[in-house]
C-alpha cells in the first residue's frame, strides 16, 4: 500500500485521499491487490474515521468484501469496535445479507465479534439487517450466545435472547458447541448468576424452553459443572429441576473462560482492537485455582468412597475366611480374687459364645454396609448388572462360610445341632437387624465422633492443614521453663541454709 494512502487512512484525511486519486485513479485498486487484502478501508475502520469510510465506499464499494490476512472484513472490524455509524455505512454500501453472513476466520461472522466484545448497539444493527444471522455457528459450533456468555457480556446476551423470543427461535438457546456444552453449562461454570437467573427466572423465557439437564460429551449437566461454593446459582438450577449427570470426570474437563483476556480497549492499533475478538479460543473450562483449590467434585468423592468401601469389604471378608480361634486358654493357677473370677468367666462357654456372636455380628454388619455402599455408588455406571451379580455371589459365599463356622474347630468344642443353628443364625439375624436400623445408629455414632473431636489434642493431631512450628515461641517457652527451674532451685538452697 502507498505510504501516503496509509497515512490518509490512519488520519482520516479525505482531502489527501482525493489528491492521491487525482494523481493515480487506480491507487485504490492497486492497494487492494498489492496489500493482500489489507485495504485502506480496514485501516479507516480500525481508526474509526467514518467520513473517510463513507468516501472510500463511494469510490470503491467492493472494498467492503475484502478480507485481510487475519480473515476479517471491514464489517468484522467495525462490529468488534462497536462503531455503529461505520457499520451502517458498510451495510448500505453492499448487500447487507451477504455482508452479515460473511464468514471470516474460524467461520465467524460480524455478529459474533459484536457479541464477544459486548457492543450492544452494533449487535442490534446487525440483527436488524439480518435476523437469521443469530443462528450462524463458528467452526467450534458455538452460537453467538455461547460467545457472549464466554466473554461475560450479559447485556449482549439479554438482547440476543429477546431477539430469539421475538422471532420464535428460542430453541437456539439449547444448541450445543463441539464439546456438547450449552449456554447454561457455560454460565453455571463461570458462576454467572445474572445469566442463569435470566434464563430460568421465567420473566423472558418459559422455564420449559431451557433444558436444565442437558448433558455435554463428558456426561455433565449444568448442575455438575457449577461451583459448589456458588450456592445462589445452584439453588436456581435445582429449583428449575436440575439434576446431576453421569460424569466421573473432574470439573476441569468442562469449559472455562478467562475474562481478563476478553477486555476490549479502543485503540488505533489494529492488533489491540481485534485481539479480544480473534484470540478468545479459550481452553476447555478449568476454573481458576484460587477459586476452586481444595474443593472436590462429586466424581472425586465417589471414587474415594468406593476405595474405602472396597477395603472394608475385603477386610471383613478375609476375617471370615481366616477367623480367630475361640478356644478358651488361660492360666488356672490363680484360685482366688478378681483375676480368678475374670479367668473363670472368660473361659466359660457363655463368654466364648458371646464373644463369637459379637465378632460375627459386627464383622457381618460391616461387610453388608460396605457392599451396600459399593452398589449404591455404582448404580449409574456402565456394567452395573454384572457388578451386582459379582457382589451377590460374594455375599452368598460369605454367608455360606459363616453358616459353616460353628461346625468347624473354631470354637474348640462340638455342639448339638440346635446350638450350632443358633450360633450360625444369630449373627446373621443381628447383622441384618442392624442393617435395617442403620439410620438410627449412624447419627448416634456421628454425635460421639463430633464430641471426641472437641478435644483439642486429637483435633490438632488429625488436622489436614500443614502447620509449621513457631520456633521463636518454643524457644521462649523453654527459656521461661529454665528460669523457673533455676528460681525453684535457688529457693530450695536458701531454705537448706536457713535450716542449717
Amino acid at each position: 500500500m502507498d505510504p501516503r494512502l496509509l497515512e490518509a487512512a490512519q488520519t482520516g484525511d479525505v482531502g489527501l485521499l482525493n489528491d492521491l486519486i487525482r494523481c493515480n485513479r487506480l491507487i485504490l485498486e492497486e492497494a487492494a491487490l498489492l496489500g493482500a487484502g489489507h485495504t485502506p478501508l480496514h485501516v479507516a475502520c480500525v481508526a474509526g474515521h467514518s467520513n473517510f469510510v463513507r468516501e472510500l465506499l463511494k469510490l470503491m464499494p467492493e472494498l467492503a468484501e475484502k478480507v485481510n490476512p487475519d480473515g476479517l472484513s471491514p464489517l468484522h472490524i467495525a462490529a468488534a469496535r462497536g462503531d455503529v455509524e461505520i457499520v451502517r455505512q458498510i451495510l448500505k454500501a453492499g448487500c447487507s445479507q451477504h455482508l452479515c453472513h460473511f464468514k471470516g476466520r474460524e467461520r465467524r461472522i460480524p455478529l459474533h465479534y459484536a457479541a464477544a466484545n459486548g457492543e450492544v448497539s452494533a449487535l442490534k444493527e446487525l440483527l436488524s439487517a439480518s435476523p437469521e444471522s443469530i443462528q450462524e455457528m463458528t467452526v467450534r459450533e458455538e452460537t453467538v450466545l455461547h460467545l457472549s456468555v464466554k466473554n461475560n457480556r450479559s447485556n449482549a446476551f439479554v438482547v440476543l435472547v429477546k431477539h430469539l423470543k421475538q422471532h420464535k427461535k428460542e430453541q437456539v438457546i439449547n444448541w450445543k458447541d463441539k464439546k456438547g456444552d450449552t449456554v447454561l453449562h457455560l454460565a453455571a461454570a463461570a458462576k454467572n448468576f445474572e445469566v442463569v437467573d435470566f434464563m430460568l427466572s421465567g420473566h423472558v423465557l418459559q422455564r420449559e424452553v431451557v433444558e436444565v439437564n442437558a448433558m455435554n460429551k463428558s456426561g455433565s449437566t449444568p448442575l455438575d459443572v457449577s461451583c459448589h461454593s456458588d450456592r445462589e446459582t445452584r439453588e436456581i438450577l435445582m429449583r428449575a429441576g436440575a439434576k446431576h449427570g453421569q460424569s466421573n470426570l473432574p470439573f476441569s474437563e468442562v469449559v472455562q473462560v478467562d475474562d481478563s483476556e476478553c477486555d476490549t480497549r479502543i485503540s488505533t492499533s489494529y492488533r489491540s482492537v481485534m485481539k479480544p475478538a480473534v484470540e478468545d479460543n479459550h481452553p476447555p473450562l478449568s476454573p481458576p485455582k484460587s477459586l476452586y483449590q481444595g474443593q472436590e467434585t462429586l466424581g472425586d468423592i465417589r471414587s474415594a468412597l468406593l476405595v474405602v468401601a472396597t477395603l472394608i469389604a475385603s477386610a471383613t471378608y478375609q476375617a471370615v475366611l481366616q477367623p480367630p480361634s475361640f478356644t478358651p486358654k488361660a492360666d488356672n493357677r490363680t484360685k482366688k480374687g478378681f483375676l480368678a473370677a475374670y479367668a473363670s468367666f472368660m473361659t466359660s462357654a457363655f463368654a466364648r459364645d458371646l464373644n463369637y456372636l459379637s465378632f460375627m455380628s459386627g464383622n457381618t454388619f460391616g461387610f453388608l454396609v460396605s457392599v451396600q455402599m459399593i452398589i449404591f455408588l455404582t448404580k449409574d455406571l456402565p456394567l452395573r448388572r454384572p457388578l451386582i451379580l459379582c457382589m451377590s455371589a460374594m455375599v452368598y459365599s460369605y454367608f455360606c462360610f459363616m453358616w459353616y463356622m460353628p461346625f468347624s474347630d473354631a470354637l474348640g468344642e462340638k455342639f448339638s445341632l440346635i446350638s450350632v443353628e443358633l450360633l450360625a443364625g444369630l449373627p446373621m439375624a443381628i447383622s441384618v437387624f442392624l442393617l435395617f436400623i442403620q439410620k438410627i445408629i449412624a447419627p448416634g455414632l456421628d454425635f460421639c465422633i463430633c464430641c471426641l473431636s472437641l478435644i483439642t489434642m486429637p483435633r490438632d493431631m488429625y488436622s489436614l492443614e500443614a502447620s509449621s512450628p513457631d520456633w521463636e515461641r518454643i524457644l521462649l517457652s523453654l527459656q521461661r521453663f529454665a528460669e523457673k527451674c533455676k528460681q525453684d532451685w535457688d529457693r530450695v538452697r536458701r531454705q537448706r541454709r536457713m535450716s542449717i
